[in-house]
């Protein structure tokens, strides 16, 4: 089950349209209590949890999240890789690219460079 928790209508609707098996979730306790999740795709949202408790949340459960941010400025995206959240998209994409997260998750590689100027780290 892959659920949708994006707080836009319209691409909750678009993405429902091309992703099997999936549900548009309004609640982020109905994230939280779905057994059968395999993967959430979500954008920071508010709700009566903050964003990294939440998330750290939803990790627990070893559910995929692919994360859709409005840029590499956010301050969530630190947390976001903090708790092992890799499939990050940034606006603009497409709903292909989306739906590509599923089956192929990002690599390490590909997100390396926000975790070690993100995350400060000195590596050589």
């Amino acid at each position: 089950m892959i659920l949708i928790f994006t707080d836009n209508e319209q691409l909750d609707r678009d993405l429902s349209k091309k992703i099997e098996d999936s549900r548009i979730v309004y609640y982020p306790d109905y994230v939280l209590e779905e057994q059968q999740a395999t993967t959430l795709i979500a954008t920071i949202q508010p709700n009566k949890y903050n964003f990294k408790d939440f998330m750290f949340k939803v990790r627990q459960k070893n559910i995929q999240v692919i994360l859709i941010l409005e840029n590499e400025n956010v301050k969530e995206l630190k947390d976001a890789l903090t708790l092992g959240i890799y499939d990050i998209i940034f606006d603009s994409f497409t709903l292909d690219e989306v739906v590509e997260k599923i089956t192929n998750p990002n690599p390490f590689s590909k997100v390396s460079k926000y975790i070690k100027d993100i995350l400060e780290l000195e590596i050589n």
